[in-house]
């Protein structure tokens, strides 16, 4: 059971965390989605499904393993197989022809359809609390620092290294001009 509790709170802590600095790095790399919300600050719950759709803070799901033969995308998966699943490269697969550009972040994307939290059994318990989170920490970011701007090029900005979490090592922010 403290193994357990353990687990919830540093995945919930992580996740959310690098939730919200991809978050911060989408909208810095594309003011026009960061005007959009700081002018219409309803878009915030479907801002929060875009980002995890567009750079999921999970980048590859624990490894499962095929329950029974099958072929996919021309691959042949046998039965107790070991299958990774890519959740940055699942959230962008087949778009739908009116979603627009996947690689780019879209605020007002209709029904932005992701992974990012798993799916079915396998769906994340924390779920509703790190939407919940993401939706009050980007609304009063954008509240409290309408001038943030980024204090390195984005292009200098470290990520995790390790494969699994899709994070900014850090974050470097001007708070005012």
């Amino acid at each position: 059971m403290i193994a357990t509790a353990a687990l919830l709170v540093v995945a919930g802590h992580d996740t959310t965390v690098n939730l919200l600095g991809n978050a911060v790095v989408a909208l810095l790399r594309q003011p026009e989605q960061d005007e959009l919300l700081r002018a219409g600050p309803e878009l915030i719950a479907g801002a929060v499904e875009e980002v995890l759709r567009l750079d999921s803070s999970v980048e590859q799901a624990t490894f499962r393993f095929a329950a029974e033969d099958l072929d996919l995308g021309g691959v042949r998966i046998r039965r107790g197989d070991v299958v990774a699943v890519y959740l940055g490269e699942a959230n962008r697969d087949a778009p739908q022809e009116d979603d627009g550009d996947p690689t780019l972040l879209d605020v007002t994307r209709p029904n932005p359809r992701h992974l990012a939290f798993g799916h079915g059994i396998h769906h994340c318990v924390g779920a509703p609390l790190a939407r919940m989170e993401a939706s009050i920490a980007i609304s009063s970011l954008l509240r409290r620092f309408p001038e943030l701007r980024p204090a390195v090029p984005l292009t200098d900005v470290a990520w995790l290294p390790n494969g699994m979490m899709r994070g900014p090592v850090t974050l470097p922010v001007r708070l005012r001009p």
